[in-house]
Order: C-alpha cells, then structure tokens, then sequence
C-alpha cells in the first residue's frame, strides 16, 4: 500500500537513481550485505585470535623443548639476546592487543 501511495505521488519518466522505491529497495539489499560482512569480520576476527594463541603457545613449547635438549645435550642454557627479547615482547604485547580488540568489539 506505501509503494502505491509513492507510486500515485511521484512524476512520471523517474530515473531508478531517483527513484524512492528503488532506493528503498537498495537500501535494504546494502543492509543485508552490511551485516553479512560484519559477520564474517567477527569470524575472521576471532581465527586470527585463535592463531595468535596458537603461535603464541607453540613458540613457548618450542622454546622449552630447545632448554630441554641444551641441558640433555650438557650445554650451557644462554639466555634469549636483546632482539629474540624484543621480538618475545612484540609477539606477547601483539597478541594481547589482539585480544583486547576483539573484547571491545564484542
């Protein structure tokens, strides 16, 4: 019935741009396609956590299993150099950021 009352008000010879009932229409497929996106961003959002946990714990297991042979293996255990420091930091301070990101976006 709107569509009708639009439709009795409008001038003849309307382009689809400007076109109420068109961009009605449009309006809602944009909706549409706007949440599907946000959808699949909070999905997205959410691997890339799991795979910076996954990377996170796995460097920690490797880490370990290297001390372990260097002891094994009678080796003295050498602490991590400033840069293999720095880079542990930038991994752990990136995947908490990660992690905060996805909290607030939730």
């Amino acid at each position: 019935m709107l569509e009708f009352e639009i439709m009795k008000g409008l001038p003849d010879g309307l382009s689809q741009e400007e076109n109420p009932l068109v961009l009605i229409q449009q309006l809602s497929v944009v909706k549409s396609r706007y949440k599907t996106l946000c959808e699949q961003l909070e999905k997205i959002s959410l691997e890339r956590q799991e795979s910076m946990r996954s990377i996170r714990v796995t460097l920690d297991k490797t880490m370990k299993l290297v001390q372990e042979i260097q002891q094994h293996a009678g080796m003295e255990i050498s602490p991590l150099s400033e840069e293999e420091q720095l880079a542990m930091q930038h991994l752990m301070s990136r995947t908490l950021k990660v992690t905060d990101d996805t909290a607030k976006q939730n």
